[in-house]
């Protein structure tokens, strides 16, 4: 795959499903690129999509599943 060129590219590049709970586009957005208008895009796709999918099943996904619903604090006396 090349870098997106068009908004249809990057459409497509961006609805790439990387696990079960995650897409790429949820790591192509950042306020400071945007800011600085630099793009945020891999300049080897490829290679984005293999790591992407490796750091959502091996790390992501687990650390979802242990922690995804379940409350860190649970107040056992009514707050004055």
């Amino acid at each position: 795959m090349r870098t997106p060129r068009t908004v249809r590219g990057l459409e497509e590049f961006s609805r790439i499903r990387l696990s079960g709970s995650f897409f790429m586009r949820d790591f192509l957005y950042s306020d400071i690129s945007n800011l600085h208008g630099i793009p945020n895009l891999p300049a080897d796709p490829n290679l984005a999509i293999a790591a992407g999918r490796r750091l959502c099943e091996e790390l992501l996904e687990p650390l979802q599943a242990t922690f995804d619903g379940s409350r860190s604090v649970r107040p056992t006396a009514p707050v004055r």
